[in-house]
C-alpha cells in the first residue's frame, strides 16, 4: 500500500510541475506621441505618464522583433489603456502607479505594432520597472 501512495504521489507531482500557466497576448498600437526611446538604450520603450526613474520608471523592454506575424487580434491604444485602467488616477500628484502596472503586465505576452509605410512590424516587449 505504502509502495502504492508513493507511485500516485510522484505521478501527481510530475503532472503538476508539467502544466505551465499559458499567457494571454496584448497587441498595442505603436504611437510614437506617448513611447518614448533614447538613442543610448534604443531597447528600451518608456511611456510618457511614467513618474520617472528617481521614483521608479515603467518601461518596456524589446525581446525581438518580428515583421511577419499572421494574427487577428485587434491592436488596443496604449495610451488609452493605460489611462483607463486601476494603476492610473489623474487626480494623483504620480498619476501612475508603474510597479503595479509593471507586475500586471508581467501576466501577458506583449507586442507594439509599429505600422511604416502601410506594413505592420511587432516588436515583442516585456514589462519592466527601475528605479534609479
Amino acid at each position: 500500500m505504502k509502495i502504492f501512495i508513493l507511485f500516485l504521489t510522484f505521478i501527481l507531482g510530475i503532472n503538476s510541475l508539467a502544466q505551465e500557466k499559458v499567457k494571454d497576448t496584448l497587441f498595442f498600437t505603436y504611437d510614437s506621441q506617448y513611447i518614448i526611446t533614447h538613442k543610448e538604450i534604443p531597447n528600451h520603450f518608456y511611456i510618457k505618464d511614467g513618474s520617472g526613474a528617481r521614483i521608479g520608471g515603467f518601461y518596456f523592454t524589446e525581446v525581438q522583433k518580428i515583421e511577419n506575424y499572421k494574427t487577428k487580434k485587434r491592436e488596443i491604444g496604449l495610451k488609452e489603456f493605460v489611462r483607463s485602467s486601476k494603476f492610473y488616477d489623474e487626480n494623483r500628484r504620480l498619476k501612475l502607479w508603474d510597479y503595479d502596472l509593471s507586475t500586471y503586465l508581467k501576466n501577458y505576452v506583449i507586442f507594439l505594432v509599429k505600422t511604416e509605410n502601410g506594413k505592420k512590424s511587432y516588436i515583442q516587449v516585456e514589462s519592466s520597472f527601475e528605479i534609479e
